[in-house]
């Protein structure tokens, strides 16, 4: 084994790849911040490290694998990373979603910055089930019902948003649902207000 060939594929192994995985789960989960390159690879950059201390003893273990066994030492090494890397960004993913760290520094006393970039983020990440009404720029008023079907774009250039079930009001003041609709779509640029009702 030589630094040039396989230790490369090694020391990404551990210290570049979860860094990447990390991010990218914990994207999924956790509405990611705003952030440019440099910052984006030292934050993949410190999860790789933090990854490596955690399932360090899981890699001194492979080193263990005798060298006769090539395929089976890389398979496993791969199938550490990635598994490993996963679990840990499912953990530190549903810490943030449930605002463990929030409750703790609450706590403590200690105030901090909201982990989601924008109320945007903040409400829709939530993923909870409301009545909703849409003003739009033009003064149109839209009704319908944010549900498990509707979307809210999570790419902080295009907060477009889709609604599956839209409704009119009656002169009584109900909601009457729309059976004809199959939802509607709205551009970023068309909203004004939003409102959400429970």
């Amino acid at each position: 084994m030589t630094i040039d060939s396989m230790e490369v594929v090694f020391y990404t192994c551990i210290f570049l790849l979860p860094g990447f995985i990390i991010k990218s789960v914990m994207d999924t989960l956790v509405p990611p911040a705003k952030h440019n390159d440099s910052k984006y690879f030292f934050s993949c950059l410190l999860y790789s490290i933090v990854n490596c201390a955690i399932w360090s003893w899981a890699y001194l273990l492979l080193n263990k694998i005798p060298d006769k066994y090539p395929i089976i030492y890389w398979i496993s090494l791969l199938a550490t990373t990635v598994i490993g890397a996963t679990l840990l960004a499912v953990i530190i993913g549903v810490i943030r979603q449930k605002g463990a760290i929030e409750w703790l520094f609450e706590k403590l006393h200690i105030n901090k910055i909201h982990p989601a970039p924008t109320a945007w983020d903040y409400y829709f990440s939530k993923q909870e089930e409301a009545w909703i009404v849409v003003t739009l720029k033009s003064g149109k008023t839209i009704y319908g019902k944010f549900s498990e079907h509707s979307f809210s774009s999570s790419d902080a250039e295009e907060r477009d948003l889709y609604i599956e079930k839209t409704y009119t009001i009656k002169d009584d003041m109900t909601w009457e649902e729309d059976e004809k609709s199959k939802g509607i779509l709205i551009a970023k640029e068309e909203i004004e207000t939003i409102e959400f009702f429970t």
